[in-house]
């Protein structure tokens, strides 16, 4: 009797902890099929987010449009830079029935922020002797600032023509394919126009290297992050503008590079430039079209060029379109063009001439920003 009832408790026993394991796997295969459908749901969100990147982009586009149909041009300060509120679609939600009050998981958010790649000094037209001051000037405001010599400007200047130019004959300053073949790995040099940012971190003086017994980089960290020299340089140079500069949307270092040493001057034109007064704003543009005279520029107070930037959002789902649009609907810069080093306006095709897109998009990029 007492072993029939050992026996009904050892089963017993059992079924509990066959019950529990079955309970563990279970949940554990529920885990991994909500991972599994979470993963592929991404491609669906992926495609939903691209439609809506791309509609906010149309809609930044039209109104910026508007404004060129109606004032002939496009200003800093007008309302075109705000396009989402411009166009009362701050909310994308009311685009799918909601009425925009909704603040749940599942909610979409987008933004447009446009850049004024107009206040960016082409640089492709950047003089010689002015790029040696702009690099002498992020040397000396690294070291501290003050008084500056244009002269430290001068190895990065060597450096970088000897990168672009066809022959072995290294400047005084500078580094030709015998430099390059020491490093490790070893490349050479390409012989052409830098058609990049990110190039500048194989060039000699710009890059950190181990090699070089110039060190850190005036452009990149030894981990590989961008100088606070760099960031402003990339705010102040533009391989996708090629004409006039907008002075009222450059940046401090173009008004550094334009008044040079004169440190009463670059704080004269900072000053002119805050200012409210229309009579102290025209007095800033006078300056500066003088000083970019010399200097071989043109300056505008439209915005030619704009830098757009798209973001999508629902939950943890991201979507992002990077692109650089032109106001001029039938010239602008391609990318072929421009590593080509070619002078010529890129031709609109007959297809995109059909469909008079209200703006000639330059390059245009998904998720990466692979424009610079």
């Amino acid at each position: 009797m007492r072993s029939n009832k050992k026996k009904k408790g050892s089963i017993l026993v059992f079924v509990l902890a066959l019950i529990v394991f079955i309970s563990i796997l279970s949940i554990r295969l529920m885990k991994e099929t909500t991972q599994e459908l979470r993963h592929v749901s991404q491609f669906h969100k992926r495609d939903d987010l691209r439609t809506f990147a791309y509609s906010a982009l149309d809609v930044a586009a039209c109104v910026m449009n508007e404004y060129m149909m109606t004032l002939k041009t496009l200003e800093n300060g007008q309302a075109w830079q705000q396009p989402l509120q411009f166009a009362e679609l701050q909310n994308p939600n009311i685009l799918l029935g909601f009425d925009g009050n909704e603040n749940t998981a599942g909610a979409l958010k987008w933004n447009v922020q446009l850049i004024d790649e107009t206040g960016k000094i082409p640089f492709q037209k950047v003089k010689d002797k002015n790029l040696e001051a702009l690099f002498a000037a992020m040397v000396n405001e690294e070291e501290g600032g003050g008084l500056f010599d244009e002269d430290d400007g001068r190895p990065f200047l060597d450096s970088l023509r000897d990168w672009e130019d066809e022959d072995d004959e290294e400047r005084d300053e500078g580094a030709e394919d015998d430099f390059y073949e020491d490093l490790e790995p070893e490349y050479f040099t390409p012989g052409r126009r830098v058609s990049s940012f990110d190039e500048f971190g194989m060039i000699r003086g710009f890059g950190f290297s181990i090699n070089d017994e110039r060190e850190p980089g005036l452009f990149f960290n030894e981990d590989g992050t961008d100088t606070i020299s760099f960031t402003k340089f990339k705010e102040s140079i533009s391989f996708y503008n090629e004409d006039a500069i907008n002075p009222y949307t450059c940046s401090e270092l173009v008004l550094r590079t334009l008044a040079g040493s004169d440190d009463a001057l670059f704080e004269e034109l900072l000053e002119l430039r805050s200012s409210e007064s229309k009579r102290d704003r025209d007095d800033f543009y006078n300056k500066v079209k003088g000083l970019a005279s010399e200097m071989g520029l043109e300056i505008t107070r439209s915005v030619n060029v704009i830098r757009a930037i798209v973001t999508v959002e629902r939950g943890k789902s991201m979507f992002q379109i990077h692109a650089v649009f032109s106001t001029q609907r039938s010239g602008g810069t391609s990318q072929n063009n421009r590593q080509r080093n070619s002078p010529k306006k890129a031709k609109r095709s007959e297809r995109n001439e059909k469909l008079a897109y209200p703006l000639r998009v330059l390059v245009l990029r998904e998720n990466e920003n692979l424009i610079d």
